[in-house]
């Protein structure tokens, strides 16, 4: 090893070594605990669960660290489960059919995702749990809605997603028409290290039966 090379890792270690003993043992443990969790995340695994179990043994001594990050970088992904596999199968087929030429489909996005719905549930962390690429997700005209003439709702189970934007109107016009549309997610962006959200949704909307664009 050159010694330049050497000289420079030996000077990280003279660094960093004395700036982790200034620290508090808690303060510590609660950045070293990342390790496992970030590593977790990759491997779709509960980051909680393996955030804790990294910061439990730092806590205890901080080069304990590698216990954790050992066993996890030892482990697979998990297995997928029939149901599993039968819903991944589904949403592959809901794309490949948006995916032919013959379905005109036209490009989308869930409005109003950042706010909680209507019955409280938070929609950033149910669409990071529920939905995925080919997800077949429901469109229903909002008539009551005093602001909007032309509202139309995502819903998935239930569950109020948010709403078609405004500048997509032609869906509402289409509903009104007396057309049938169904929608899908196309794309999900999910952020966040222990709490995984949405960031943003994008759907794809076709009207079936029409073969026209639609006026946007």
């Amino acid at each position: 090893m050159p010694t330049s090379i050497t000289g420079a890792h030996h000077m990280n270690e003279d660094i960093i070594i004395p700036w982790l003993w200034q620290l508090s043992p808690t303060w510590v443990a609660l950045l070293t605990g990342l390790a496992p969790a970030v590593i977790a995340g990759f491997k779709w695994r509960p980051m909680i669960r393996w955030y804790l179990y990294g910061f439990a043994c730092a806590l205890l001594a901080w080069p304990l660290i590698a216990l954790p990050i050992v066993h996890v970088l030892l482990l697979g992904r998990p297995v997928v489960s029939s149901p599993q596999l039968r819903l991944e199968q589904r949403r592959a087929q809901a794309l490949a059919l948006f995916a032919e030429s013959a379905v005109a489909s036209y490009p989308s996005w869930i409005a109003g995702l950042r706010r909680k719905s209507p019955g409280g549930v938070d929609r950033r962390r149910y669409a990071s749990g529920h939905l995925g690429p080919g997800e077949a997700i429901e469109l229903v005209r909002d008539r009551a809605n005093q602001r909007d003439d032309d509202a139309v709702v995502y819903y998935h189970r239930g569950v109020h997603l948010g709403h078609v934007p405004k500048r997509h109107r032609w869906v509402a016009d289409a509903i009104d028409d007396g057309h049938r549309l169904i929608a899908i997610v196309d794309q999900i962006k999910v952020g966040g290290l222990l709490r995984r959200r949405a960031k943003f949704v994008s759907t794809r909307i076709a009207v079936l039966g029409h073969s026209e664009r639609p006026r946007t």
